[in-house]
């Protein structure tokens, strides 16, 4: 290496920062080796994203990293996540501000994520032995988190949860000569009657112990009809999860007994070459009241669905400045997003209820929205999700799309200076039902405490600039006292704000 490139690197080396640390288990302060630490840029820092592994005494260093400011995260598995600078599960981490040839030394202390014990018994309080427990998020519906079966001795324990309220319920049994109803903790078949389980880091909820209800469960069976005739995968859903099985080769399926309750089954098969090789699928809803032996249920084509998306004056937007997303909704929640691949305007989707939403460039907005109209279809405002139902055959829906967006910026100060990497959140908001009307948009301030928000539709906000939070729900925005915004098309508004915080 040439003598002059030599001292060219040793200067810049001189003059870059170094971040190093520890990661150690909270609880104990033992040392974690292979946790994963990631220091992220904040914008108007020159550096990219960096990642490395802990040392077996839980050492980790990022030498020569541009001047700037970093968000730092520690994890490993079991343990929940860490922001360097966060105060409490769910706060937003703090950045790390580095001079040139500065050094910065973090100390991270990971939580366990939180853990239900507890045991399944009989009417004498025995334990029941293989018996499946699940755990849902208390909401509505119920999501489920977790699943474990107890021991020789009806004994479960439940891990890898986060901090919150959660529902313990035990699955549908059959034993040699009893057979048990799904039931939740304590003792109810109901979900609002389910007595919920507070969880928190490093912590382990203890006794929570389920006596199932002894009763009938029922046949779900029948065959799944299609041209030509072919295996079928098959989903039996509920509000409170699913199953799923595959049918003979002359479609006849049959699932676990089932315990009373409203259903929805879902069934798809690749067709063969001589059925022209297209997925089929249906859906039907299910009442199980009784043996259900004899259920039938068609496959046939996905639904043809149009998407149109047109400017304000009726023409045609190019397809490469947006991008549209879904989620498919049953019984049980919301599935995982899907990035819907359009071709010449259409796009096929499996029969059921969908979420559609469409991102533009932030050139524009989505101002209006049409399409299908079925029963219990939920929609909500253009700009975010708005819910179809996908049947057989053809179906169009069409957005219009306004190029005169409004656009909120500013800067975020504490004490009179700049808040340098802090969140800011944006609540579009309903001020007559004191409602968010859409998922809320989150950004970081750069190195000067500036912030935008692009792309926006008309309408009234919320704002708020805080590290107390990763993500605030309605009820935290409300006691954190947000600044009312007015978005107007095409207007730039200019909202300066002080960081807040919980004193």
């Amino acid at each position: 290496m040439p003598k002059w490139l030599l001292l060219t690197l040793l200067a810049g080396a001189l003059n870059a920062a170094v971040i190093r640390g520890v990661v150690v288990e909270n609880q104990t302060g033992k040392p974690l080796a292979r946790a994963l630490v990631v220091a992220q840029p904040v914008a108007g820092t020159a550096g990219v994203t960096l990642s490395a592994r802990t040392n077996s005494y839980g050492a980790f260093e990022f030498p020569a990293v541009p001047a700037g400011a970093y968000l730092v995260t520690a994890s490993r598995r079991s343990f929940a996540p860490l922001q360097y600078g966060q105060k409490r599960w769910k706060a937003a981490g703090v950045p790390v501000v580095l001079e040139e040839a500065g050094a910065a030394a973090l100390n991270f202390r990971l939580q366990r994520f939180g853990a239900i014990t507890g045991t399944v018994v009989d009417e004498n309080d025995v334990g029941l032995p293989e018996h499946e427990v699940t755990a849902y998020r208390n909401t509505r519906p119920p999501q489920l988190v977790a699943r474990a079966t107890t021991d020789d001795r009806g004994m479960y324990r439940l891990w890898g949860l986060e901090p919150g309220s959660y529902l313990v319920r035990t699955a549908a049994k059959k034993y040699d000569d009893d057979t048990y109803l799904p039931t939740f903790s304590h003792e109810t078949s109901r979900v609002d009657e389910a007595h919920p389980t507070e969880v928190a880091l490093d912590q382990q909820s203890d006794q929570v112990n389920v006596r199932p209800f002894p009763g009938r469960l029922y046949t779900v069976a029948g065959q799944a009809l299609m041209y030509p005739q072919a295996h079928v995968t098959l989903t039996l859903v509920s509000d409170v999860g699913s199953e799923t099985t595959t049918s003979d080769g002359a479609g006849r399926f049959q699932f676990n007994p089932a315990a009373p309750g409203s259903y929805e089954l879902y069934a798809q098969a690749q067709g063969t070459t001589r059925g022209g090789g297209s997925l089929q699928a249906g859906f039907i809803p299910l009442i199980v009241d009784r043996d259900r032996a004899d259920t039938r249920i068609r496959l046939g084509n996905l639904a043809d669905l149009q998407v149109l998306v047109e400017d304000t004056q009726g023409q045609p937007v190019d397809a490469a400045l947006f991008q549209l997303t879904a989620r498919r909704k049953n019984l049980s929640g919301e599935g995982p997003l899907e990035t819907l691949r359009t071709k010449q305007g259409h796009v096929p989707l499996l029969p059921g209820r969908w979420d559609l939403a469409l991102a533009p460039i932030s050139a524009y907005y989505v101002a209006a929205f049409s399409g299908p109209k079925g029963d219990g279809v939920v929609r909500g405002r253009a700009d975010g999700w708005n819910e179809i139902l996908a049947t057989e055959g053809q179906m169009a829906v069409k957005f219009i799309l306004s190029p005169a967006p409004g656009l909120v910026h500013g800067t975020v100060t504490s004490n009179h200076l700049p808040a340098a990497g802090a969140p800011v959140y944006l609540e579009a908001f309903d001020l007559e039902t004191r409602k968010r009307l859409t998922d809320l948009r989150t950004t970081r301030t750069d190195l000067a405490g500036k912030y935008q928000f692009y792309g926006l539709p008309p309408g009234n906000y919320r704002i708020l600039s805080t590290f107390e939070y990763q993500s605030p729900d309605p009820a935290a925005m409300e006691a954190s006292s947000p600044l009312p915004v007015k978005v107007e098309e095409a207007r730039d508004v200019s909202q300066d704000l002080e960081l807040f915080v919980i004193r």
